[in-house]
């Protein structure tokens, strides 16, 4: 199967083209000056000027001339057919985009909603969106977002300190960002280090223009630097990164309008403000050898915000495993990465010192070396990040599904939606927990048409723990429902039924606690059932009916078979298979997996 990866940024595209069976990079280019009659396709034969048929190359034109010179004769597509994906960043999904998606039209209007948190970036992602699904329009196209990888971030680490209605009512929070590439090292650190990630805590720094720090726990990320945009956070090549929220009003004031303010912060700041010598950091460290002060001191700020976040993050994971470099400044600049660490002793950092100045990733011509002392406690990794690479798995992921199974060839394939710990609330418990008539705000939708995950989320109280941050699932409805896995009753100390949704005679309660009040429920408390929703053609293109059990196969390397799975028929319901975490778990699955229709159970 081969993937092409597209990255459009304002005046460029860059793209690799992959074959995924061993993810051997078959093509890789970029077009240059676009949106100008200059336009250049620079590519492995050479520069080709750009042909458009209007003032400027557009768009369109640039996706053209990609596909040209990859079908040509002896190209890596002259074979029709032989392209199986597309993959696209994008910048910004916000909270209804928080895994990587097949791009339909509904797809593209949300990433026009979330130009709002990315004004630079995801319009012209977009626009180059939808110049390939003209260009290529018989193969799917994903969407792999720079925000995705940061989504299960915790409540407490996104939520800004400011009146919660603007969360709530505008999505303002952390949203994170470089997520491909802090997925990236993750992976690449924990195959270096010869353990599962699951069980790793680590820090990635991921350092170029752009520049931001991740702490990953289990895998997971926990805590970001970046914000609700890419400003926040560490020094960047030209972004300000930190500072006080008070001086943008006081340039206000002074007379500076906001497009001046932005351009300021965005492009004019960072390393290259405090230099005065511009954004490339080797220009910078020549200097700074040179004796020039600025260039000193715009060095000795940004070591000093990382190792500051460095610190910060090693504290949240409570220690670090591995604290990993990327990017144009973290592969290449020795200078950086010695005094970073040579401040880390305190957490387990031994800096190798020749190993740090002879074997960067960058000069070993790409992948993961280690450059510190054996006997560190915590490493210290170089990692050459290759972000197409993990959207190009991304890409393949979706359309072919975790399982590697080709979705296309399986019999009568089922999609399965993994249904996470959620409360269905009544109004009467709705006013009480958030405030009499208090109406819930939509985060993001959910399989099923008309229902929506809420901003607003409760605690789970039981007789032996809780389970804090438990999403909320709207509508309303007449009694409060509380849908948990197995492990979660255990933590909750109660021992509730395996139930069909609605049916809550003899079920135990808890305690939901909110921000305005807390309820406690008699009953409610259920293990879902598992079962498949279906409207009524999909039931007859199935020949199943309304509360039949049918049977579905798993395959790939958990293959089993589920029994007991409940049909449920409807007119406003769509296809989709819910199983709870516990059951996903046992079985490999996830959000992006099939299972196999295995027949009615008699």
């Amino acid at each position: 199967m081969k993937v092409l990866v597209v990255n459009v940024g304002s005046t460029s595209v860059k793209y690799n083209l992959y074959e995924m069976d061993t993810e051997a990079r078959l093509a890789a280019g970029a077009v240059e000056r676009v949106g100008t009659a200059n336009a250049e396709h620079v590519h492995e034969g050479g520069r080709d000027k750009v042909a458009f048929t209007g003032d400027k190359a557009t768009a369109a034109d640039v996706q053209r001339a990609i596909l040209t010179h990859l079908r040509r004769s002896g190209g890596p597509l002259a074979e029709p057919n032989s392209l199986g994906a597309v993959g696209h960043r994008v910048v910004h999904g916000g909270e209804k985009l928080i895994a990587s998606v097949q791009i339909d039209d509904k797809v593209e209007e949300i990433i026009a909603e979330c130009a709002r948190f990315a004004p630079l970036h995801n319009p012209v992602n977009l626009a180059g969106i939808r110049a390939a699904r003209e260009i290529f329009p018989d193969v799917p196209h994903v969407a792999v977002f720079d925000t995705a990888f940061h989504a299960q971030l915790p409540p407490h680490a996104y939520t800004y300190a400011i009146p919660h209605e603007l969360y709530l009512q505008r999505g303002i929070r952390r949203y994170g960002f470089h997520g491909p590439s802090h997925q990236f090292m993750a992976l690449s650190a924990a195959e270096h280090l010869q353990t599962d990630l699951s069980k790793l805590k680590l820090v990635t720094c991921h350092l170029g223009g752009g520049a931001s720090v991740a702490a990953i726990d289990g895998g997971i990320s926990v805590e970001t630097s970046m914000g609700m945009t890419p400003l926040e956070g560490l020094v960047m090549g030209t972004r300000s990164g930190d500072l006080d929220p008070a001086i943008p009003m006081i340039l206000a004031k002074d007379g500076m309008t906001h497009e001046q303010i932005d351009e300021l912060l965005n492009r004019k700041s960072g390393l290259s403000g405090l230099s005065g010598i511009g954004a490339d950091f080797r220009d910078i460290e020549k200097a700074a050898d040179a004796g020039e002060p600025r260039a000193r001191l715009a060095i000795e700020v940004f070591v000093h915000r990382l190792r500051k976040y460095i610190g910060a993050y090693a504290a949240i994971l409570g220690g670090a495993d591995a604290v990993v470099f990327t990017g144009g400044i973290g592969e290449n600049s020795v200078r950086v990465r010695h005094q970073v660490c040579d401040g880390l002793f305190y957490m387990g950092v031994v800096l190798d010192e020749e190993a740090n100045k002879t074997s960067p990733a960058a000069q070993l011509g790409g992948g993961i070396v280690e450059v510190s002392k054996p006997r560190s406690p915590t490493k210290v990794l170089v990692v050459r990040t290759d972000e197409e690479r993990m959207i190009a798995r991304e890409a393949m992921r979706c359309v072919v599904g975790a399982s590697g199974a080709i979705r296309s060839v399986r019999a009568r394939p089922i999609p399965v939606g993994v249904s996470v710990r959620h409360v269905h609330l009544s109004r009467a418990d709705c006013d009480v927990l958030f405030g009499p008539g208090y109406e819930l705000t939509k985060k993001r939708d959910v399989t099923q048409p008309g229902q929506y995950v809420t901003r607003e989320t409760v605690d789970l109280v039981g007789p032996k723990g809780e389970v804090r941050g438990v999403a909320v699932i709207n509508p309303l409805r007449k009694a409060t429902q509380i849908e948990v896995a197995r492990t979660d009753a255990f933590a909750l100390g109660i021992t509730p039924p395996l139930r069909e949704s609605g049916k809550l005679d003899g079920t135990p309660g808890l305690t939901l606690r909110g921000p305005a009040g807390t309820v406690t429920t008699t009953s409610g408390v259920i293990l879902a059932h598992r079962h498949v929703h279906m409207n009524p053609q999909q039931a007859k293109d199935y020949g199943v009916s309304d509360k039949d059990m049918i049977k579905v196969r798993v395959e790939g390397d958990r293959e089993m078979t589920m029994g007991d799975v409940i049909v449920r028929v409807n007119p406003d319901y769509d296809l989709d298979m819910h199983i709870d975490t516990d059951e996903a778990n046992a079985a490999g699955l996830d959000n992006n997996s099939v299972v196999a229709f295995d027949g009615v159970q008699r």
